[in-house]
């Protein structure tokens, strides 16, 4: 047996030797979270206006569409909580405001019935910003594992969970924001299995005499709508 022993040495031991003549790296990474959540939104997440009529659109002013809704839901593996932010994919078009660093500006029309709230752009028709657009969560319509629930936001990372009037918009004009399903006495996040809301999106296009309209102008609004485990 001792014998045996110290022939499987020698030869673990030259192997291990002839291995330091050249090597390569494995690296392991991976994140442990709770559960796993996974947000839907109906309709493919697409929102359409459909056709818009040129002459429908305002000449020196913007013109303010309806308001359009889609389905959205989180479905957790176990009670989770989480937060939801939006991220701006098509910045530098919003027609009518300055975007921050944070690539969100301050809507130049009243939106939700509320006016100054933040929003994000319609994308580009060459070098012409074609609109803009805000969304928001619909408290009224906001589930928890089936039971009726507040909504609260935050501004910027560190900022304590609210609730402000603005506080089912996604975006802020200047800073980051996010929303997530509480408790209205502590302010506090809720833990969930399943979440249902309507998602609102309410656009405006730019005035008429900014904008090309011998030919068709596409609405190219795109937002990453992200979870986050808290």
């Amino acid at each position: 047996m001792i014998k045996h022993s110290v022939i499987a040495l020698a030869v673990l031991a030259t192997s291990a030797t002839a291995a330091l003549a050249d090597s390569v790296d494995v690296r392991v990474i991976g994140t442990i979270v709770p559960a796993a959540c996974t947000p839907t939104l109906s309709g493919g997440g697409t929102v359409d206006y459909g056709t818009i009529k040129a002459q429908s659109l305002n000449a020196t002013g913007y013109t303010t569409l309806a308001e359009k809704q889609l389905d959205f839901a989180i479905n957790c593996d176990s009670p989770t909580k989480v937060s939801i932010g939006g991220y701006n994919r098509r910045s530098g078009s919003m027609a009518g405001a300055t975007e921050s660093g944070n690539l969100t500006g301050r809507m130049p029309v009243t939106v939700f019935g509320m006016g100054g709230v933040g929003g994000v752009g319609l994308g580009l028709d060459g070098s012409a910003k074609i609109g803009g657009y805000s969304m928001r969560l619909v408290e009224s319509t906001l589930t928890a594992d089936g039971n009726a629930v507040r909504l609260l936001s935050r501004t910027g990372g560190g900022a304590a969970w609210a609730r402000p009037t603005t506080r089912e918009i996604f975006f802020d004009p200047t800073w980051s924001r996010a929303l997530t399903p509480g408790e209205s006495t502590t302010l506090a996040p809720l833990a969930f299995n399943t979440m249902n809301v309507k998602l609102g999106v309410q656009a405006y296009i730019n005035q008429r005499s900014q904008l090309d309209l011998t030919k068709p102008i596409h609405l190219d609004g795109l937002t990453s709508i992200e979870v986050s485990y808290l």
